[in-house]
């Protein structure tokens, strides 16, 4: 092959190369885009009256929440109204419904009976169900949602449910 040939093949060949380079940096550095849930959030949960709205206490307990690219989750809480070891972490999956909303369902394992309520709720060995529909209203690194919970024993038979409000900050 004659010099001029082999200047034109090297010119294609580092052109090639420093097209894909550029691809591939693009493809893997990618921006937070606006509003977006996947990541990890501090959360702070509110119980609520059902049928008010109105708290049940003045205190929230912390709760953190990760939702993973694809729509899985995983969460854990820090409930007081569970005896240690009681309730195990959550997993469930996510969904975008449109215009900054995103509705979640978690479920995560009761592992004993409260074994002497003297205050608070009496818990049975078995699952807690958490559906939620999340706002980005206060911008791309925090929301909040509304919340409903359902209690079910062994055999699948909702003893008990709740609502809470909830507000969370992006975890950097």
């Amino acid at each position: 092959m004659k010099l001029g040939n082999w200047k034109v093949i090297l010119a294609i060949a580092c052109t090639v190369v420093l097209t894909l380079s550029a691809g591939w940096s693009a493809g893997a550095w990618s921006p937070r885009h606006d509003f977006e849930l996947e990541g990890t959030w501090q959360v702070a949960v509110t119980l609520t009256n059902c049928s008010t709205g109105k708290p049940l206490s003045p205190n929230a307990f912390p709760s953190i929440l990760t939702f993973a690219n694809g729509g899985t989750m995983a969460e854990d809480t820090t409930n007081p109204a569970f005896g240690h070891g009681q309730r195990g972490a959550g997993q469930g999956f996510w969904q975008y419904e449109g215009h900054r909303t995103f509705t979640a369902k978690s479920i995560a394992f009761i592992n004993f009976d409260t074994p002497t309520p003297t205050t608070g709720p009496a818990f049975k060995m078995g699952t807690q169900t958490i559906e939620q529909t999340i706002d980005f209203t206060d911008g791309p690194d925090a929301w909040s949602a509304n919340a409903t919970i359902q209690f079910a024993d062994t055999t699948g038979n909702v003893y008990m449910q709740g609502c809470a409000t909830a507000t969370a900050k992006r975890f950097e």
